[in-house]
């Protein structure tokens, strides 16, 4: 038996590091930083297309005139190599794609619409609008029932309540809006359930997730996230939990989706904020903004197994389900009102951490 332990080559050895198990003697790869690139000005969301190999960046650009124009980067998911550019007339924020359309949708936080992006042909198609100016944060993509979901911060202000549009991917319009039970707490993260047929969301102001069932249209039920400055959230099917990110606590939370109870508070850095589960190999990621740091976390212990410098401010993170690789958004730092940019080498940029 030692004989064949011996003999399970590289080839076996990877399969098994695939699948997620264990073989004695066989230690797995500390996650570490592949690459990082200069890429573009004002950088904000991330998503990675595993069909196409290629990342996409929202790049804001300047406001002031003569600034740099809004766009979204194109960059190769192995080496970060630019594979080109697509041109905004609004700057987006949040990015939401549908791998089986090749449709990315990016939300426009300043104007209150969304940009359609078809991405074979890499030009905005559409710009679903709702009301005046909506903040519109995050959009996450139903591919199989090709809807997608925006949420609208509101602030608990009358005037402008929180509220989720759900977009019809093939019309690229705005089927309806579910705002009953959303009145108060400023909506941000958004965490698809398409099994249970349900949303979990972020509330900031009052640092709750609430849980929106789709069919009835309506919030359900709200709890409390575990921490403070609740931003951002990602849902783990199998295991039926939810991972909250904090900011104002620098912590992860994780809570059990069924009776909202706290499983764990993982400290990860000042400033948590972006979060990201990858389900094959049982890892969270989450970029801590203040910290300037990028935690990996081990989903059957909870415990930080990497914590790594990516940048002045990492943002967001998300993860190739292919490959397990994270992609990390750094934004640069800020000069102070009316001064000029300030020169700042680690920031606006892209990271990648491999396993």
């Amino acid at each position: 038996m030692a004989e064949r332990g011996m003999r399970i080559g590289r080839r076996g050895a990877l399969a098994l590091a695939a699948s997620g198990l264990a073989w004695p003697g066989i230690v797995r790869a500390q996650p570490a930083i592949g690459a990082t690139r200069r890429a573009g000005t004002n950088l904000y969301e991330i998503v990675v297309s595993p069909g196409t190999s290629t990342v996409y960046v929202s790049a804001a650009g300047d406001r002031a005139p003569g600034g740099a124009k809004p766009q979204i980067l194109v960059l190769d998911a192995a080496t970060l190599e630019p594979r080109g550019t697509i041109d905004l007339e609004v700057a987006g924020f949040g990015l939401g794609l549908n791998e089986r359309t090749q449709t990315l949708y990016a939300t426009n936080t300043i104007a209150g619409s969304v940009s359609v992006i078809d991405l074979k042909q890499r030009k905005v198609v559409a710009t679903p609008q709702h009301g005046e100016k909506a903040h519109l944060r995050e959009a996450v993509v139903d591919e199989a029932a090709n809807r997608i979901y925006v949420s609208a911060f509101g602030g608990g202000r009358e005037e402008a309540p929180s509220a989720i549009w759900v977009i019809d991917g093939a019309k690229a319009a705005i089927d309806h809006v579910i705002t009953e039970g959303l009145e108060t707490g400023g909506i941000t993260g958004l965490a698809l359930d398409p099994a249970g047929k349900r949303l979990f969301a972020t509330a900031m102001r009052s640092n709750e997730v609430v849980e929106i069932d789709l069919a009835a249209r309506r919030a359900t039920r709200r709890f409390a996230a575990g921490g403070e400055g609740t931003v951002n959230l990602a849902f783990d099917a199998k295991g039926g939990r939810l991972f909250i990110t904090n900011q104002r606590t620098g912590e992860l939370a994780v809570l059990n989706a069924q009776s909202s109870a706290v499983i764990r508070t993982i400290a990860t850095g000042e400033g948590a904020l972006g979060v990201s589960f990858d389900p094959a190999r049982n890892r969270i990621f989450v970029a801590n903004r203040r910290a300037g740091t990028t935690s990996v976390i081990d989903g059957r212990s909870l415990e930080v197994v990497a914590s790594l410098s990516t940048g002045t401010h990492p943002n967001t993170v998300a993860v190739d389900p292919r490959t397990g690789y994270g992609y990390v958004t750094n934004k640069r730092r800020m000069a102070p009102r009316g001064q000029p940019p300030v020169e700042d080498p680690n920031g606006d940029t892209v990271s990648l951490i491999r396993l």
